[in-house]
């Protein structure tokens, strides 16, 4: 009985010591270098570990973590973490280092910079506040960026890590700790909301804000939405400007052959009608603060700087979501585990309502054009740009097929006829467009309505060669008429979002 007593209590002691060690985990952690086959890499980064699994750098979620406390390893799901992605066995881990060696016996380090909850700072500079400006040897620089000095010890600039902070009430001073902002600085408030920091010729200044009025007077501003603003920053340009909830907003500058996005956060003010834009460049036409001189629900005027830019309502918050429907399904669902192919390309076809085209070619003989609008989601916005196509439509009791234009690339006879795509196997399944190495199943049936009607449909999946997505209406009665269409290519680089929806049959 002794002996059991004894295999429990140092049972007991080993998980109690394992989940003791999973505390440390959540917090910030700096990187200094990476070791790889004996070699020593130097870096900078910063890295979050979220209790929730979560991995952020930069600001940005980019991965996940996980830690196996029975086998003491260490899971890593980020590239950015390199020859650290991967699972991982923990040689050390306490409230200030995170040793981890790789399935390569390379050793990293990883020095936990964030104060533990027992250790966390609260006093009168802890909170949220708006770097304004600041002096060196007598020049200005305007900052404008929102800054917090958290409860953590951590110094975030626009909800990065810049580095750590600490306050000495006794000299009532500040130990900054970051590359560019290194030492004590004297700290001098001519009120409770303002700031002011100074180290040899360096002057900070900041104000007290607060983040909850920030989001609630947001909410309220009557800006939330896209808008655009034709001719700026130049002629010929077109800027768009989406705000979100809470505070983030996001800027599109687009003109023939080429786009810029922009972001950061804004603030409204409700008493004085101006909302600061928070994280652009010097040169950016919107940058700081800008005063509404008039607004309504459509249109928009702005100064900034002494400059008058007029607006229109592109797209409004509760419109924002309803016209985007992003497509989940990849080539991989067309596969089974073995690689197989799941669906039988004959019965596939046998489904498609085109069949009998002979006979149904007849429905086109009173049609000459099928109009649709072609809508291009806007990158970095929930907002679409649309244009009208036109296809023609040859179909005559003489000639044994018929033609319609393939306007599916974005343009039409009557606005690039030189480069018009012309696809004459009428007896494709899924004429306009090729079924040759195209994988496609039929989902089913579906009633929709677009401007040109109601239409009984038959609805496609299908997914081409560089892992384009389509969804597809096929109109069952009408030989060779869309409904609608939505095209996604989910590349995270050249990516896209195209809706084609039926307008009219002329």
């Amino acid at each position: 009985m002794k002996k059991l007593i004894v295999i429990s209590i140092a049972l007991v002691t080993f998980v109690g010591s394992i989940t003791a060690q999973s505390k440390y985990i959540d917090g910030v952690w700096k990187l200094t270098e990476m070791n790889e086959a004996g070699e020593v890499y130097p870096v900078n980064m910063h890295v979050v570990f979220k209790e929730a699994g979560e991995i952020n750098i930069s600001g940005a979620n980019v991965g996940t973590w996980s830690q196996n406390e029975t086998e003491n390893t260490f899971t890593i799901s980020c590239p950015y973490l390199g020859i650290l992605d991967g699972e991982n066995k923990i040689e050390a881990l306490n409230d200030t280092e995170l040793k981890l060696s790789n399935a390569n016996g390379d050793i990293n380090s990883f020095q936990k910079i964030s104060l533990p909850k027992h250790k966390e700072l609260n006093n009168k500079i802890t909170g949220d506040w708006f770097f304004e400006k600041m002096e060196i040897k007598g020049e200005t620089d305007v900052v404008g960026s929102l800054v917090e000095l958290n409860k953590n010890g951590i110094f975030y600039i626009r909800d990065r890590v810049f580095g750590t902070w600490d306050y000495n009430e006794s000299s009532n001073t500040i130990i900054l700790d970051n590359k560019d902002f290194k030492g004590e600085y004297a700290i001098s408030q001519p009120n409770k909301n303002e700031l002011v920091l100074n180290l040899d010729e360096i002057n900070m200044y900041f104000s007290k804000i607060d983040k909850q009025k920030i989001i609630d007077e947001n909410k309220e501003s009557g800006l939330l939405g896209t808008w655009e603003f034709k001719d700026v920053p130049y002629e010929g340009a077109t800027t768009f400007i989406t705000f979100n909830e809470p505070d983030t907003f996001t800027i599109i500058q687009k003109e023939e052959g080429m786009s810029s996005k922009f972001g950061g956060a804004w603030m409204f003010n409700k008493n004085e009608m101006t909302f600061m834009m928070v994280g652009l460049r010097s040169e950016d036409v919107f940058k700081g603060e800008n005063k509404i001189v008039t607004m309504n629900g459509e249109a928009i005027e702005l100064e900034n700087k002494g400059t008058i830019y007029k607006g229109a309502i592109k797209v409004k918050e509760e419109q924002k979501i309803s016209k985007i429907k992003r497509l989940a399904f990849t080539d991989d669902d067309f596969y089974t585990e073995d690689g197989d192919f799941k669906y039988d390309e004959e019965e596939e076809s046998e489904n498609l309502p085109w069949l009998n085209w002979l006979e149904m070619k007849n429905d086109l003989l009173d049609v000459s054009q099928l109009v649709y609008n072609y809508s291009v989601l806007i990158e970095g916005t929930e907002s679409f740009e649309t244009k009208i196509l036109t296809a023609n439509v040859q179909a005559n009791l003489e000639e044994e097929g018929f033609e319609i234009d393939y306007i599916f690339d974005g343009y039409d006879s009557y606005s690039n006829i030189s480069e018009l795509r012309t696809n004459r196997n009428y007896s494709d399944p899924l004429y306009p467009f090729s079924s040759n190495g195209t994988l496609y199943r039929v989902i089913g049936e579906e009633q929709i309505t677009t401007p040109a009607g109601t239409f009984e449909c038959t609805v496609l999946e299908a997914v081409g060669y560089s892992g384009v997505l389509k969804k597809l209406w096929m109109v069952n009665d009408k030989i060779g008429v869309y409904a609608k269409i939505i095209e996604e290519n989910p590349d995270e680089n050249s990516g896209y979002y195209y809706i084609y929806e039926l307008k009219e049959i002329k």
